[in-house]
């Protein structure tokens, strides 16, 4: 055996040296999302028009319908007339029905709380916890289990980030192919975290 790779290093050479990369690429990008957590759970909600999966500008009618004042929900009126840019189709609807949900990070798994839950906790609203762990939406192309190869459906989704690491969040409906893509709307960071 030593006889054969003193005689064909180069060759042996050409074959490790190109798997060596792929492995080393693998684990760079997949390696920090495996150990990516946060202390801090969050609230968020989406909505439903009752007819609809997909409500058109659901995000637009979360915005206004919820805010956060002095680290306390605080829930709107939302006038369903008004057209702000002038295209003929109201901002919102008012056959909405909105959600809030409690994501706890440490099992990544939402439940659905009741609006009186949701006010009586203490939200951050910085998009970046205090630990320094960002929510934020990601888009993925089909690809398979493996980076290499493809197939499956593309869907819209969100993550946990920092830095380069990312953990994909499972939200409430995350298997249906469009359902986050408008109809997400993070409310804040819950404090104090499990730590504190």
């Amino acid at each position: 055996m030593p006889d054969f790779l003193q005689k064909n290093f180069a060759l042996v050479l050409a074959f490790v040296l190109p798997m060596l990369l792929i492995v080393l690429v693998a684990l760079s990008t997949y390696l920090p999302s495996l150990f990516l957590s946060t202390d801090y759970n969050f609230l968020y909600a989406s909505c439903t028009n009752g007819r609809d999966p997909y409500p058109y500008r659901c995000d637009d009618y979360l915005q206004r319908r919820f805010t956060v004042t002095d680290g306390r929900l605080s829930v709107h009126t939302v006038d369903g007339t008004v057209d702000t840019d002038k295209d003929g189709v109201p901002d919102s609807n008012d056959q909405y029905t909105e959600r809030i949900f409690f994501h706890d990070t440490a099992k990544n798994e939402s439940r659905e709380i009741t609006l009186a839950e949701a006010q009586a906790m203490t939200l951050n609203t910085l998009l970046t916890s205090p630990d320094g762990v960002t929510v934020s939406s990601h888009y993925d192309r089909g690809g398979g289990d493996f980076f290499l190869f493809f197939g499956g459906r593309s869907s819209y989704g969100y993550s946990l980030t920092k830095g380069r690491a990312r953990s994909k969040l499972n939200l409430i409906n995350n298997d249906d192919q469009y359902y986050y893509q408008n109809n997400f709307h993070f409310l804040g960071w819950v404090t104090p975290g499990r730590n504190s």
